[in-house]
């Protein structure tokens, strides 16, 4: 990628078809996703569990190649559902990162509706992200939030959890986001 270092990212075939990157995980909430903005700015996490790629990373991931992006979501009950949008990039910094989504397919209704074109956030910065303890592109507070609080308790659609509300209001159990190039 050019303008940074050679990094190690996860892929992941098994999941839909082959060439994702893998952006963002939930598992099991053993890393704390209430983090501040240089944290998300440079990544955190571990690849192999829960982990956060980093928005600087995303960045330039994004800006000079057409992605899509692949959303797998999976419920503490193991329904699952996914969604893919057509195209997908983040702004840079001096734009607070703002989210670029082209149009959306999948079963799990468009969760990321209401967050088009809205700039990252997180909780050292108030607002949303300091109620939901979490960053994200919120609007409205939210109508998903991946990166929240990890609690199988959360099932009401204003509590804090890992959420999908257009889906459903109850936490979630795992979620990949996954990015690839459009060819």
């Amino acid at each position: 990628v050019p303008g940074i270092d050679a990094f190690s990212v996860p892929c992941d075939s098994s999941l839909v078809s082959p060439g994702w990157t893998v952006i963002q995980r939930r598992m099991d909430g053993s890393v704390d996703f209430n983090r501040n903005w240089a944290e998300y700015r440079q990544g955190f996490g571990d690849l192999r569990g829960e982990f956060f790629i980093g928005l600087e990373k995303l960045h330039l991931m994004t800006k000079s190649q057409t992605h899509e992006l692949y959303i797998y979501l999976k419920s503490f009950q193991d329904e699952d559902r996914y969604a893919r949008y057509n195209s997908f990039s983040i702004g840079n910094e001096d734009e607070s990162y703002k989210l670029n989504l082209g149009s959306y397919s999948g079963d799990a209704r468009d969760g990321l509706e209401i967050h088009r074109g809205q700039n990252f956030s997180t909780s050292d910065r108030g607002g949303c992200a300091e109620n939901y303890k979490s960053g994200w592109w919120f609007e409205k507070c939210m109508l998903s939030n991946l990166n929240g609080i990890y609690d199988e308790a959360a099932t009401q659609r204003s509590e804090p959890g890992v959420k999908w509300n257009s889906w459903s209001f109850r936490s979630l159990k795992f979620v990949q986001m996954m990015i690839r190039p459009k060819y």
